[in-house]
Order: C-alpha cells, then sequence, then structure tokens
C-alpha cells in the first residue's frame, strides 16, 4: 500500500533521475478516455503540473509545509494541505516529509478538486511513489 520505488538508493534528490521519470511519464502513457495525459514541466529546478489548477513545486528550506497563493483559504482548510497529510498518514512514509522540508507548493490556479488530484499527481512521480490509481482516488475523495 504505497511508499517509495526503490528504496533509498537514489532518491527523490537526484534532479537527472527526476527529470528521467517525466520524460518517461509524459512520453509513455497513452492518453485514455477517462484520464487525460499529464505533462510535468520543468522550469529552473521547478515542477509544474497544470490542469484545472496550476502547481509549481519549487525548491525551498522550511521547517514546515508551505503552500503559497492561496492566501484567502485557510491552510488547514486548504485541499492540497489535507492532501498531504493523507498521503502521509497512507504511506506512512517520512521521506514524504523530508522532501517538502526542502521545497515548497506555489499555487496559481486553484480548484479544490483540482488541486488535490494535480498535488497528488506530482507528488506520486517526483517522489517515485508506487501508488495505485485507486489509492489516489481513495485520498482525493478523502479531503474533498
Amino acid at each position: 500500500m504505497g511508499g517509495f520505488e526503490g528504496g533509498d538508493e537514489g532518491g527523490f534528490w537526484d534532479e537527472d533521475a527526476i527529470d528521467v521519470l517525466i520524460a518517461k511519464q509524459n512520453s509513455s502513457k497513452p492518453e485514455s478516455n477517462k484520464q487525460k495525459k499529464v505533462i510535468i514541466e520543468t522550469k529552473n529546478s521547478a515542477y509544474v503540473l497544470q490542469d484545472d489548477s496550476t502547481i509549481t513545486i519549487v525548491p525551498h528550506n522550511s521547517t514546515t509545509f508551505t503552500i503559497e497563493g492561496c492566501d484567502d483559504i485557510p491552510f488547514e482548510s486548504n485541499t492540497i494541505y489535507k492532501t498531504y497529510k493523507a498521503l502521509i498518514e497512507l504511506t506512512c512514509d517520512s521521506d514524504i516529509v523530508d522532501f517538502f522540508d526542502e521545497h515548497k507548493v506555489v499555487v496559481t490556479k486553484y480548484s479544490p478538486h483540482s488541486s488535490s488530484l494535480s498535488f497528488l499527481v506530482l507528488v506520486k512521480e517526483l517522489c517515485s511513489l508506487v501508488l495505485s490509481d485507486a489509492e489516489l482516488e481513495k485520498i482525493n475523495a478523502e479531503v474533498l
């Protein structure tokens, strides 16, 4: 049930490996009627997912999970924060916490439903999480 793929070897800190994963993910998944092809862009060490929401994960040193761009939404009520907490609870993996100690989430276009799902897809790819579509949908349903 969830977790990091391949243990500690290489980890999520290797930016070249992340770029390879993104390129592989963007080129090898066929589009289906149910799910649109996910395009994760890299821009100057930032990872961007655009859909009905635009979410960027950028390098940032902090000791807490940080979201920028949703100032009008209380932090504890933000679906991205709720999704982060649910993901930690599901995977019981402190490496996700460590990742977000060195990155922050920047939202430039927010939609509660698509922001949650976009965040999940982005974290799954960047952290090489082994999560099924059913697990992603379960997390998304729980936070909405």
